[in-house]
């Protein structure tokens, strides 16, 4: 393991150690660790890594074995590429971040472990009678084909308070949209973001109004 390999794992056993759930955390090859949950009779093996874009070219090698249940990226907010998510489903093995981790500890679900969010949005589009199918293209953008009319691009930001800046981030981050859809039930919409994501030639709405325009759009 060199040293920056040993250092973001050594950091990641510290903060993983303080969970409930997780009663040993241990630094052992190169990018991984090994833990030890309440209620898991097998120890659980993490690659960690630590990019804020994360592509199928630049993951652990690691992650290629069968034995890894979830890749952990420590910085927060990072991008996932919709290979990497395509890649860990088929293997399978769990992505995230490290709140990601902790709620897979929490679950008990590491290899097939998804966010809720990301459960209820699929889940939901999967069940409307006028999609046939649903890509997720990075870990914020889907795709959504229809029977009728053209896929839609789907933008999901979960922020309590969706700014514009935070609209504008999203858009240069993850990628221009048809629709952009605020995940947060709770979501404080302005006319400053509402404005933002109409001069970017786009809309945002809530769930409601999203699974509507699905028909019309």
């Amino acid at each position: 393991m060199t040293s920056s390999d040993y250092s973001a794992a050594s950091w990641a056993c510290d903060k993983l150690i303080s969970h409930g759930e997780i009663i040993k955390a241990v630094p052992i090859e190169d990018h991984l660790i090994t833990l030890h949950v309440k209620e898991c009779e097998r120890e659980i093996i993490v690659a960690v890594m630590s990019q804020k874009q994360v592509y199928l070219t630049n993951i652990p090698a690691a992650c290629q074995n069968s034995r890894v249940h979830f890749l952990l990226n420590i910085p927060r907010n990072a991008y996932f590429d919709g290979s990497v998510l395509s890649y860990a489903a088929s293997v399978p093995f769990g992505v995230g971040g490290l709140g990601d981790l902790y709620t897979a500890a929490n679950e008990k679900e590491f290899r097939e472990y998804l966010p809720k969010e990301t459960r209820f949005i699929l889940r939901g589009l999967r069940q409307h009678a006028a999609v046939s199918s649903v890509t997720r293209l990075n870990n914020r953008l889907y795709l959504v084909n229809r029977f009728s009319g053209k896929p839609l691009r789907v933008l999901a930001l979960n922020d309590y308070d969706l700014t514009a800046d935070a609209i504008r981030t999203g858009i240069d981050v993850y990628g221009k949209c048809d629709f952009i859809l605020a995940s947060n039930p709770n979501c404080r919409l302005s006319c400053e973001s509402i404005n933002a994501a109409r001069s970017a030639e786009t809309a945002v709405l809530k769930w409601a109004q999203f699974l509507g325009a699905i028909n019309s759009a």
